[in-house]
């Protein structure tokens, strides 16, 4: 009986829900949106991959901005935008880091979205 006590033990142990970054090799990071106007809101995720390509469903990410006076982010990826301008939003999980540029405008979006598509 004890035997299968501990083989149950060791399964739900081998299980856990930690989260995996040892293989870790590239962040991307996605946003609902790219260019902002004063006040507005969006979320940014970031997705790991292995050296493989292959995702790495749950890495934990320390978000930062390059200009917090024009746009904030939260530790779960909140990003605010503040005042105009352009802020680097990033993220770091061991070592290993991305970046995404969010604009903040009083623009017309459409505009702004045909510029940054058109250039890439």
């Amino acid at each position: 009986m004890n035997r299968y006590i501990y083989a149950i033990s060791l399964f739900f142990w081998a299980c856990n829900d930690e989260v995996q970054v040892s293989n870790l090799s590239t962040i991307q990071l996605v946003a609902t949106e790219y260019i902002l106007m004063p006040n507005q809101t969006t979320f940014f995720y970031a997705r790991g991959f292995d050296k493989d390509g292959n995702r790495i469903d749950k890495i934990d990410v320390e978000w930062s901005s390059s200009n917090p006076s024009i746009a904030s982010i939260s530790n779960e990826g909140e990003a605010k935008a503040l005042s105009h301008g352009i802020a680097t939003i990033s993220a770091v999980s061991n070592g290993i880091s991305a970046s995404k540029e969010l604009a903040v405008t009083s623009t017309r979006r459409k505009i702004l979205s045909e510029m940054f598509t058109s250039s890439t």
